[in-house]
């Protein structure tokens, strides 16, 4: 992945792709990002039309298990990091990219953490309601979170409990354990996509975490190109695995297609899980979608 300077200046991101040109060439400033916009965009699109046919009829959402939820949530996440990123883009604005790319890849490395894995869903849902309820016995010690304010500690706690009795998820007893839930790169490690946290995550972490590379980059240059690569990324995942898990099979011609072009753009395809063998996967385990308590379906 090149960098593009200030390719970003004056793009015209409603520009169609041409599957008969791209797949060739080498990527060449404007009109690489061009090509990764545009195909930004009809991911974003694809995946709000494979979240509403997994959440048919309208309220499901609200009536799945707990589970299904913290699959919903990171996919919506997703697909709003994508349309924000978008805006940012078509005004010329492209600084907050990188940003807003990171937090979608972190999602998408629990979404994919969740499909490997029955127990990781569950059990980082339980780890991130105990750690709200410390987090509120903080701000209630301070004065800042009135003990009449929903949620209470005591109202996260039971959550905690209840999901880690339904789903049969117990609570990490060693620090191997722990940090398989609660680290990002262990996350990424039970995602199977280690190489995007080596790469896209590390590089993203720069702006976030204010490195002056990180800051000089983040407005023109190479981590623009590279964030709205994890944004891409992100959404494909995250549709493939709502198709999954709720067997959704109306879109495999778009998926397949996205995913050739991703492969494309990115120059590489060892990093792309294939939707055959997401599939393919899934059928073995009986096809069951990984998204209801204890396996049942």
């Amino acid at each position: 992945m090149g960098s593009f300077g200030g390719a970003t200046e004056g793009i015209n991101v409603t520009q169609l792709h041409d599957p008969d040109e791209s797949a060739d060439r080498p990527p060449t400033g404007e009109t690489d990002v061009v090509e990764v916009c545009q195909l930004l965009r009809e991911q974003k699109e694809l995946l709000w039309r494979i979240y509403y046919a997994a959440t048919d009829p309208p309220g499901k959402v609200m009536e799945k298990a707990d589970l299904a939820n913290f699959v919903f949530y990171h996919a919506l996440h997703i697909h709003e990091l994508a349309k924000a990123a978008l805006i940012l883009m078509e005004n010329r604005e492209p600084y907050g990219v990188v940003l807003l790319a990171r937090s979608a890849i972190e999602s998408a490395f629990n979404l994919l953490a969740a499909m490997n894995d029955p127990k990781f869903g569950p059990q980082r849902l339980a780890v991130e309601l105990e750690d709200l309820a410390r987090k509120l016995e903080f701000l209630g010690e301070k004065g800042i979170w009135p003990s009449s304010r929903h949620p209470t500690p005591a109202e996260c706690r039971q959550d905690a409990e209840r999901i880690r009795q339904q789903y049969e998820a117990p609570a990490p007893t060693t620090q191997a354990e722990k940090a398989r839930i609660e680290k990002i790169e262990q996350i990424a490690r039970v995602a199977d996509l280690i190489p995007f946290y080596d790469d896209e995550y590390r590089q993203l972490c720069l702006t976030v975490h204010c490195n002056a590379a990180g800051i000089l980059n983040a407005g023109t240059g190479f981590l623009v190109r590279k964030g709205a690569l994890a944004l891409c990324n992100a959404t494909f995942l995250a549709s493939q695995v709502l198709t999954v898990a709720f067997r959704v099979k109306a879109f495999e011609a778009q998926l397949t297609d996205h995913h050739a072009r991703l492969e494309a753009v990115m120059k590489t395809s060892e990093f792309l899980p294939d939707p055959k063998q997401l599939l393919a996967s899934a059928r073995k385990q009986g096809d069951k979608p990984p998204t209801e308590p204890n396996g049942k379906p």
